[in-house]
């Protein structure tokens, strides 16, 4: 279990500018920071509020002086400098030139670009991820098993990517956090996958971050359990779990890939789409706050790609064609919990990502 972030007693979630912290107080701390934030406090008695992650806000100015006073460095900060050990930080720095470079956008995106940095430093952090989980570089074709270990250590990369590349997602209430966060994370993983095929031109195989793939065209290969000898047998054979669960990688080429392709979605487009999908409205448990956030970040998206594709001269029917891609990444998720459900029952495990991300138990 994660120790308790210093600041606010939340769960920590690693090392960011010199403390153990949680991604809340870690983006919180280099919001402030980059921008030069004062902040006053007005409880009472002044500078004593107590700074407790409740889902309540917070005092800014309490918040900003126990960052301090538990160690946090601001000229991590000004230097772009964070913990995440010393095999990484090697790695970062094969890729240190391309975060000087300016973007190729053709005018300034404001929160695109953002994201733009944090993707490029999310792919080094991945780099060092999977090869800390013994990945080669030889691209491996992966098992149901593979995946499910894969999910869980992308779950926390990608969450700390959204967080950091997303500030606005730090005044959210923790709860709030989680529901958009979990909403998002499936679709991401097949857009993303989409998104790769679209710089590989080709998508008989599921992409996957670390650099492996799903073999679609070869389904039995992946619902085979390689930890079972040949005397010992499946509960369910693999060719039959793979007739009846290949609707996910057919509903994903066909509804998603193929389209992504057929259009040679950029990666400006990429960004837009992800963050479309982070901010959705409507969602069970989502508050009013939240939803009036997010409709204010949703526009500011769709704004800018409406300033891009007129930067580019490119007829903004583009962008329906584009935006249409949402409903039917919604719709490939579905089906893809459908079948992550009918996998985890079959083989049930008690640390299958299924069960981590539903919070289901079946008896």
């Amino acid at each position: 279990m994660a120790p308790p972030c210093p600041v606010c007693q939340a769960p920590s979630n690693g090392f960011h500018f010199g403390v153990e912290v949680c991604s809340a107080c870690s983006s919180f701390f280099r919001r402030a920071v980059f921008k030069n934030r004062k902040f006053r406090c007005y409880g009472e008695p002044v500078n004593s509020c107590e700074v407790i992650s409740t889902g309540n806000a917070l005092c800014k100015g309490c918040r900003l002086a126990k960052c301090l006073a538990v160690g946090m460095k601001k000229e991590t900060v000004q230097q772009g400098r964070e913990s995440y050990g010393k095999r990484e930080l090697a790695l970062v720095s094969l890729q240190r030139s391309s975060l000087n470079i300016r973007l190729e956008f053709p005018v300034p995106y404001f929160m695109m670009e953002s994201v733009k940095n944090q993707y490029t430093h999310l792919e080094s952090v991945r780099l060092v991820v999977h090869l800390n989980e013994g990945a080669i570089a030889t691209p491996k074709r992966h098992t149901y098993k593979d995946t499910d270990k894969l999910m869980f250590r992308e779950y926390d990369v990608v969450t700390r990517w959204v967080i950091n590349s997303f500030p606005q997602l730090a005044d959210f209430p923790s709860d709030q956090r989680t529901i958009l966060l979990k909403h998002f994370y499936l679709q991401f993983f097949i857009l993303e996958s989409g998104f790769i095929a679209c710089k590989k031109g080709r998508n008989d195989v599921w992409f996957l971050p670390s650099g492996d793939y799903i073999d679609c065209k070869n389904l039995a290969s992946f619902y085979r359990d390689p930890t079972l000898t040949k005397v010992t047998t499946q509960p369910t054979p693999p060719e039959n779990a793979a007739k009846v669960m290949k609707g996910t990688c057919t509903g994903c080429r066909r509804k998603v890939w193929n389209t992504m392709l057929k259009d040679n979605i950029d990666q400006f487009e990429f960004f837009a789409l992800s963050a479309l999908i982070l901010f959705q409205t409507g969602l069970e448990g989502q508050s009013e706050s939240c939803m009036e956030t997010c409709k204010k970040i949703r526009s500011t998206v769709q704004r800018e790609l409406l300033q891009y594709y007129a930067a580019k001269n490119t007829d903004t029917i583009r962008m329906g064609n584009v935006l249409s891609l949402l409903p039917s990444v919604l719709s490939s998720t579905y089906k893809m919990l459908d079948d992550m459900e009918l996998m985890y029952i079959m083989n049930k495990k008690d640390n299958s990502f299924f069960n981590f991300f539903t919070g289901r138990e079946y008896v």
